[in-house]
């Protein structure tokens, strides 16, 4: 490829597809990459993915077939080098790729009236007790 050529990765994000009556993606966050057409395979998009947007448990990766309207019937499942492959020919003729990514939300930690406490020396006073554990 000519090095004075760009090519981006138009990333969707942080949605999911819904069917109403067409197939769209609803409530996304849309990242535009410039990335090396030359170095992407199916782990590097995943790690992209991963560390760069921080997404843990991704679950697939579609690519929109440019040239089409509208999603349905025009989404590609990208799960190995081969479907890669075919995505880069859409990109190599388009120079941008949007990609769609379903991803699970990550696990939250909800702390339910747990307070946390420091422990430390000093003057106890004005500090009220119920009785049980020490002071």
């Amino acid at each position: 490829m000519s090095s004075d050529e760009e090519y981006y990765i138009i990333l969707h994000v942080g949605a999911h597809f819904v069917k109403d009556p067409y197939v769209r993606y609803a409530g996304e966050e849309v990242i535009r990459l410039k990335e090396d057409l030359d170095t992407i395979s199916y782990f590097e998009l995943c790690k992209l993915v991963k560390i760069r947007l921080g997404f843990n448990t991704i679950m697939l990766i579609y690519f929109h077939e440019l040239g089409t309207i509208r999603l349905q019937n025009n989404l590609r499942v990208i799960c190995d080098d081969i479907s890669t492959i075919a995505m880069l020919d859409f990109w190599v003729k388009f120079k941008e790729m949007d990609l769609y990514v379903e991803h699970e939300v990550d696990n939250l930690i909800i702390i339910d009236k747990i307070y946390l406490l420091t422990v430390g020396e000093g003057d106890d006073k004005g500090v009220e007790s119920d009785g049980e554990g020490d002071m």
